[in-house]
């Protein structure tokens, strides 16, 4: 019976969107994710800490996706519209990590009752994928864990401030 008991809990589903801390050495990750409602793909919001600090969103299909230039992902929330861009295949699956974007997609993955990936994969198939929200606090811890704010893009991305224009100085042959 304890075997049993201990194969039960061996075999049980990781909670949705629980968020979870690793470190090594050199790094520290702190992740957030959940599989799709037909279980064939993971949607993950990630923190690594090393010398930079840098979130990603990433998404992880069955059995995986080949290597491949940028490729287009879209998501969306509910009934939202589409925010699309193309994301990195390094092998595996598919991650987007630029502070803008990444800045965006945090929201509406936060908000989202339901989430809605679309990926066109290095053999230009659709793969789709629907995610059960998490609302804002998972989103937020893993934020937090690299200095970010839900909806707030991270100062080093943010566009340099205007400089007032210098004024002319006169034209010394003008009179």
């Amino acid at each position: 019976m304890i075997l049993a008991l201990l194969l039960q809990a061996v075999a049980a589903p990781p909670v949705p969107w629980a968020v979870t801390t690793s470190a090594g050495a050199k790094s520290k990750a702190t992740t957030t994710s959940a599989w799709s409602s037909d279980n064939k793909a993971r949607l993950v919001v990630r923190c690594d800490v090393t010398d930079e600090k840098i979130v990603s969103i990433q998404f992880i299909p069955k059995p995986g996706f080949a290597a491949a230039l940028p490729r287009p992902v879209s998501i969306k929330a509910d009934d939202d519209g589409w925010l699309g861009t193309n994301w990195q295949f390094p092998g595996t699956g598919a991650f987007i990590s630029q502070d803008v974007i990444v800045t965006n997609l945090a929201q509406v993955i936060a908000h989202g009752k339901t989430i809605h990936v679309r990926v066109i994969d290095p053999d230009n198939a659709v793969v789709e994928a629907n995610f059960t929200g998490p609302g804002e606090a998972p989103i937020r811890q893993v934020l937090k864990a690299c200095e970010y704010e839900l909806g707030v893009i991270p100062p080093r991305s943010a566009p340099p401030p205007v400089a007032p224009k210098a004024p002319t100085p006169p034209d010394p042959d003008a009179e």
